[in-house]
């Protein structure tokens, strides 16, 4: 089941664009489909493993972990709530797992936000 809604202002549009929200096979994660039809053989991205909650002392290794599948291969991007992704940071695609991560090597107080995943194709 979908749900279609027409852009609103300030989103990316074109004439006649729609946004069609789509849960996910994974509990948690909305799929936002801006096309009525997919060209075959194409995809919307999902998850098939989503990032876990953290809580993680100071100075601590810290990993968010993604699995993402579509077609064509999906971008995955991490962003924070509350502040920018610096060099602190170090974003890495395991080639052998297909697993996305977002590395936190020692981590601080500064840090202690939510972190989300996105994935576009």
């Amino acid at each position: 089941m979908f749900k279609i809604c027409k852009a609103k202002d300030g989103q990316p549009s074109a004439p006649g664009q729609v946004k069609i929200k789509k849960k996910s096979r994974v509990p948690g994660v909305m799929i936002t489909q801006y096309v009525e039809e997919l060209p075959n053989g194409m995809t919307t991205p999902d998850f098939t493993r989503k990032p876990i909650a953290l809580t993680i002392q100071e100075g601590k290794m810290a990993f968010f972990r993604a699995i993402v599948t579509g077609n064509p291969t999906p971008t995955v991007t991490w962003v924070r709530n509350n502040g920018e992704i610096d060099d602190r940071y170090k974003s890495v695609f395991d080639t052998i797992s297909g697993e996305h991560q977002l590395q936190m090597p020692n981590v601080c107080a500064d840090q202690a936000d939510t972190y989300k995943c996105y994935a576009r194709n």
